[in-house]
């Protein structure tokens, strides 16, 4: 009996998860557009319309289960804290769940495999995450606003990046980032910079 060809959202879905086992089995250095249709039963030439390389696709598939295991990108998280405190500690949660789903066996092989080929898709991949996480600490610093902590938005963007930088140093490091560090993130670093920068004046 023949097979029945993926196509659609069964095919993207089945060709992130075969990269993402890929990934985790073999590594970034390994990944191959033939092993990908072998392990997604689909073929090759599929793949190569779909996708441009294999580091884009990688990409893309770890994206992927990052939304699906978050329920969307980080500048999406309701938020339903009654202080900044609370929204950023909402924040930091929500971003420390999403970099558990990248994996420390990713993370392990991850810059082992790109190559200088790669490195434009990175940079673009990069600069995405960066207006991601611009959007997420711009929203909670909105809503500081309405409730009065805060009298503006208008934080150096290298502050408004600080908690992110912080938590991606301490994964990547092997450091611990559970509730005692958020705890310290948010009350002891974050929320007195941003009081320090636009609070108000009592």
């Amino acid at each position: 009996m023949t097979q029945t060809r993926r196509r659609g959202a069964d095919l993207e879905r089945a060709v992130y998860q075969a990269t993402r086992e890929i990934l985790n089995t073999e590594g970034l250095s390994q990944l191959t557009f033939a092993k990908v249709a072998a392990k997604a039963q689909t073929s090759k030439p599929v793949i190569y319309r779909h996708w441009e390389t294999p580091f884009s696709l990688a990409l893309l598939a770890i994206q992927d289960k990052i939304k699906a295991d978050n329920h969307g990108q980080l500048d999406q998280v309701v938020l339903t804290g009654e202080s900044l405190a609370a929204d950023l500690l909402l924040v930091a949660q929500r971003f420390t769940a999403s970099m558990d789903a990248f994996g420390k066996t990713f993370m392990g092989s991850w810059f082992e495999g790109v190559n200088h080929d790669d490195s434009a898709q990175l940079k673009q991949m990069l600069t995405s995450v960066r207006q991601i996480d611009l959007n997420a600490i711009d929203r909670v610093l909105k809503r500081a606003v309405a409730r009065g902590e805060l009298t503006g938005t208008d934080l150096p963007e290298s502050l408004k990046l600080l908690p992110f930088d912080w938590l991606r140093y301490r994964m990547l490091a092997g450091e611990p980032v559970g509730p005692a560090e958020l705890q310290l993130l948010v009350d002891g670093i974050l929320v007195p910079a941003y009081v320090h920068t636009r609070g108000t004046a009592d």
